[in-house]
């Protein structure tokens, strides 16, 4: 009868640890880059261009912008600091319909994986790729233009 209670016990336990495991349902969802541990190996940084229309009877115009890219580790890490720290927006958010360059951010780190980040510098500056939409994305400017890379001007 005794080893009853000392497998409920036991059992009971490996509840308990399971479940704690799953209290931070969004730490799953964000990218290795917003790890404490994230390792940078690269940072490629382009601006997109918007698509416009073309006349009739002329072709599109191909230009793809420059692609700037660093392997300051440093330098990576901050933005990818200033990319994960911004905030996500409320529910009833509000933003003007503006137009702007938008940017693509793909990093990779160390193990290979790569994630792209896309963010607009128009109208509420939302951030995009980082599991949860972000939004006000000045620091991110802020850290770019501190590394040198293409980068909006903060508003």
């Amino acid at each position: 009868m005794r080893r009853l209670p000392a497998v409920s016990g036991v059992l009971l336990l490996l509840v308990i640890a399971a479940a704690c495991g799953r209290n931070e349902p969004e730490a799953a969802n964000e990218p290795a880059l917003c790890s404490s541990g994230y390792q940078p190996r690269e940072l490629a940084d382009r601006p997109l261009q918007l698509a416009l229309p073309s006349l009739p009877g002329h072709p599109p115009v191909e230009h793809q912008p420059a692609e700037a890219r660093t392997t300051d580790a440093a330098a990576i890490k901050k933005i990818a600091a200033a990319a994960c720290s911004l905030p996500t927006p409320p529910s009833d958010i509000a933003c003007t319909l503006e137009l702007g360059p938008s940017y693509e951010l793909r990093f990779v780190d160390t193990q290979g994986r790569t994630t792209t980040v896309t963010a607009a510098s128009f109208g509420c500056q939302f951030v995009e790729g980082l599991g949860s939409q972000r939004y006000k994305a000045k620091p991110l400017w802020e850290a770019l233009a501190s590394a040198g890379l293409p980068a909006a001007q903060p508003r």
